[in-house]
């Protein structure tokens, strides 16, 4: 009995150990493509609003649409705010799925809303579960609640892998512009480093 459980327990290590092996040898391979050091930053003057504002999502897409990295969502709009305010990041939302995420996956790219000022995220070219992305053309979106039903996409294009870029052209688009709370999001600029 002790025997087949020992030779049990010897057989699913060596199973772990082959798959943590070529795991590591694909992000070596991938880590190739992608210089360490590279990363794209985004940063933006934030002013938080009062009731039915101040909702936010950061998220990367690659060339086919899939979201491949949330960066940042604000804490109530993740964790169920988006069933009862449907107007709180439904892009992000409609991507994401965060009804589909675990507890453990929410905690990890949430935080609470945050206070007044420049805020900065980065992202370092890896996917929601820590793998590496391959070289590539991918998108960021910035979605920004700003009041009711009242909201903002920014986006921007890079070549991951490829050359940096100073200064990334950022486009906006407004939905149901509204004058109060508009300058929830301003400033947005996009840098795509390479060391």
């Amino acid at each position: 009995m002790k025997t087949r459980l020992f030779y049990a327990i010897l057989v699913a290590f060596g199973i772990c150990l082959q798959g943590c092996t070529t795991s590591y040898a694909k992000d070596r391979e991938d880590a190739k493509e992608t210089p360490a050091g590279e990363r794209l930053e985004i940063s933006f003057r934030f002013q938080r609003g009062g009731i039915a504002s101040s909702q936010y999502a950061i998220w990367i897409e690659d060339e086919t649409g899939k979201l491949v990295r949330t960066l940042y969502v604000t804490s109530f709009t993740a964790k169920g705010g988006y069933e009862y305010r449907k107007d709180a990041v439904p892009v992000w939302t409609s991507k994401a799925k965060p009804q589909t995420l675990s507890s453990a996956q929410v905690d990890a790219i949430t935080g609470a809303t945050p206070r007044n000022g420049v805020l900065t995220y980065q992202w370092d070219g890896t996917d929601n579960n820590g793998n590496r992305v391959p070289a590539g053309k991918y998108t960021f979106f910035v979605e920004g609640t700003l009041y009711w039903k009242s909201r903002v996409i920014y986006s921007g294009e890079l070549d991951w892998g490829g050359k940096g870029q100073d200064s990334i052209p950022v486009e906006a688009r407004y939905f149901n512009p509204s004058k109060t709370n508009e300058n929830m999001i301003a400033g947005l600029k996009a840098r795509h480093l390479k060391k």
